[in-house]
Order: structure tokens, then C-alpha cells, then sequence
């Protein structure tokens, strides 16, 4: 199996987003993107003694401090997702949270697996933003009319793109 970079032939400095690139890219975000993120957050956050705000703020400030390099290649929801993932687990060994959840069956371990598989599922349509956007509105409770009117597309459209939708997790769920 031959592995190729997808990094390979980028300069350094094209490589990673800028600091003006990460604000740009965070001040796009739209309020289903915002509202997931805070969702993932608030799943990772139960791992540790922090909240959920202090969470999503960290990992921001460390892409913004040049703490944590973001890949130009990355969409900006699954590359948060990993940054939240990662100080999560970060805080929760220097509590030693491994010990506490062995005694503790309730401890949220479904949340945070059904919190990834979200993430699986938002990252199959990296390549078709309207379909990602479509996906997370159906993940936040939203249906039928209102699904549509959040895409902008006309029926025929709205359904087409529902129905890749649902190709594409069941060829994944096979």
C-alpha cells in the first residue's frame, strides 16, 4: 500500500493556516457550526473538571497562539473537534479521569463515542459543504421545511441532496 502526503510540494509557510486565515475561518462559522462545536464540547467536557466554554476557548486560543498548527487541508469543524479532543484528554490525565471512570459505569462513555461518530459522519461530506450544513441541521433536531429552508435549495435539489445523504451513511454503514 503506497501512502501519499497530501502535504507534498507545499511551502511551509501554505503548509498551516495563518493567524488571519484561523480568524477568518472562525468568524465564517454559522450558527449550526457553532451550535455542533459547543455540542462536541460539551461531550469532552464531561471527562474533565472544566466547562464546556473553557473547552472551546482553549482550543482557540491555542490554534491563535500558534500552540496547535492547523493544516490547510482540514475543514474548520473537524479540525476544532481534534483540538477539543485533544485538551480533553490532556485535562482529564493530569486528574488521572482514567481511574474515576472505571468505578463509574455511567461516566459518559457512550456520549463521547456517539460524539465521534458524529464527527465521522459530518467529516463524509467535507467535499459538499451544503450537504455537511444539511447533515448538522438534521443532527440538531431540525426536519422537513425547515431542513430546506436552511439548505436554500428547491425541492427537487432538497431531495437529490437528501438522497446522497442517505447513500453515503448507508455505504458507510455497511
Amino acid at each position: 500500500m503506497t501512502i501519499v502526503s497530501t502535504a507534498v510540494g507545499l511551502q511551509p509557510s501554505t503548509a498551516t493556516l495563518s493567524r488571519a486565515e484561523v480568524l477568518k475561518a472562525l468568524h465564517a462559522l454559522s450558527d449550526g457550526d457553532k451550535t455542533a462545536l459547543m455540542k462536541i464540547a460539551r461531550a469532552y467536557a464531561t471527562k474533565t473538571c472544566y466547562g464546556h466554554e473553557d473547552l472551546f476557548q482553549e482550543a482557540v486560543c491555542r490554534v491563535l497562539s500558534g500552540a496547535r498548527a492547523w493544516p490547510g487541508t482540514v475543514s474548520t469543524v473537524p479540525f476544532f473537534v481534534g483540538v477539543m479532543r485533544s485538551i480533553a484528554w490532556e485535562w482529564r490525565s493530569e486528574l488521572g479521569g482514567e481511574a474515576d471512570d472505571a468505578a463509574d459505569p455511567s461516566s459518559g462513555e457512550g456520549r463521547a463515542n456517539a460524539s465521534i461518530d458524529i464527527l465521522k459522519i459530518i467529516a463524509l461530506f467535507d467535499d459538499d459543504p451544503l450537504a455537511q450544513k444539511i447533515v448538522i441541521g438534521m443532527m440538531e433536531g431540525a426536519r422537513g421545511q425547515e431542513l430546506q429552508d436552511l439548505s436554500g435549495l428547491g425541492k427537487t435539489e432538497y431531495e437529490s441532496k437528501r438522497t446522497k445523504i442517505r447513500r453515503r451513511i448507508e455505504k458507510v454503514a455497511r
